[in-house]
């Protein structure tokens, strides 16, 4: 279901649920030159998520792979796997520690990318429900430098806009 702004929007089922990687995709549009369009992805590794029956999150952790940075670029994406980017050879992962769910379901998390994190506000845009599964179409808008990944200033834009499809098994 889509998330209509004008009713109240569904709570988020109580359990514990596992990321599925493999139906959860994290994409991200960001700018070179501060005008051209990028788009990339980042490959999904992890989650786990526990809402307790009050609707409220217990614990958020996911993870995603630095070295599976990829913008159909093979020069551009060998550079931000580098040090003066994501560092995925000393940091392979970037992970996402849940900190509050709101009403709204907006969830506000810590973003750790090359050992740094920095707050970031997941809106979410879908929940759907599929039995004993659940979909998570989310968006944020991160701050690179504020990341960490303060590479090529002058011509890489600051903020990345992230969308997130999340994929969920609830656990035995």
């Amino acid at each position: 279901m889509s998330l209509d702004p004008t009713t109240r929007p569904p709570t988020a089922p109580a359990g514990t649920w596992r990321l599925e990687p493999d139906g959860s995709t994290v994409e991200f549009t960001g700018r070179h030159f501060f005008l051209l369009p990028v788009h990339g992805s980042l490959p999904v590794r992890s989650g786990r998520v526990e809402i307790a029956p009050d609707g409220r999150l217990v614990r958020l952790d996911a993870a995603v792979a630095a070295a599976g940075f990829e913008t159909g670029n093979p020069g551009r994406d060998t550079a931000v796997r580098g040090p003066r980017f994501l560092d995925a050879e000393h940091h392979p992962e970037l992970r996402l520690t849940g900190e509050t769910l709101a009403d709204d379901l907006s969830l506000t998390a810590r973003l750790e990318v090359k050992g740094r994190a920095t707050p970031v506000t997941f809106t979410v845009d879908e929940l759907t429900e599929q039995g004993e599964r659940v979909v998570v179409r989310a968006t944020a808008r991160v701050d690179r430098h504020s990341c960490g990944v303060g590479g090529m200033r002058g011509l890489v834009g600051a903020e990345l806009l992230v969308r997130v499809r999340a994929v969920f098994a609830r656990e035995g």
